[in-house]
């Protein structure tokens, strides 16, 4: 199947909170990634400033990588790969912001990034760096954090500012 990848820019207020599930589920495990590497793809993009399809965003600055919100893409992650869905939205409801609140994380802004089936770190960023909306997350100098998770072919990118 060829990557995709999906964005629904996510600025959105306080949803009701729902349980957060186990975020790895059986015969799902997160697949490694390279932390510092999607780290650094980021920030080199940011450095440099982007053109998102028809709009050019000036540098931004660097991201910090939270172990909150790779708590919440890894749960984004595995229940995609766990329930063969794609989307923004979880089939419970629960959106981006419910996740990150689950981590405990208090965000002011947050956006997220989606993609499937792309094999690498370089991959996938290229992809989201193609995708004026995904592009447009990445270069938002509104967000100060970041993480990414992977389960299988599913790819979660998390943004936020506390």
């Amino acid at each position: 199947m060829a990557p995709l990848a999906v964005l629904l820019p996510l600025f959105l207020s306080l949803h009701s909170l729902s349980p957060v599930k186990d975020p790895v589920l059986p015969g799902k495990d997160p697949a490694p990634i390279n932390k510092t590497l999607l780290l650094q793809l980021i920030n080199e993009t940011r450095k440099k400033g982007c053109r998102c399809g028809d709009a050019w965003y000036p540098a931004a600055p660097a991201l910090n990588w939270n172990s909150q919100l790779e708590q919440a893409a890894l749960v984004h992650s595995s229940d995609m790969a766990g329930n063969n869905y794609f989307a923004h939205a979880a089939q419970d409801g629960s959106r981006a912001g419910d996740r990150i609140d689950n981590t405990g994380y208090h965000w002011r802004t947050y956006g997220e990034n989606i993609a499937f089936g792309y094999r690498s770190e370089k991959e996938v960023v290229r992809g989201w760096i193609q995708s004026p909306g995904h592009c447009k997350n990445i270069m938002n100098k509104a967000f100060k954090e970041m993480a990414v998770a992977r389960v299988g072919d599913y790819w979660t990118q998390v943004f936020a500012t506390k």
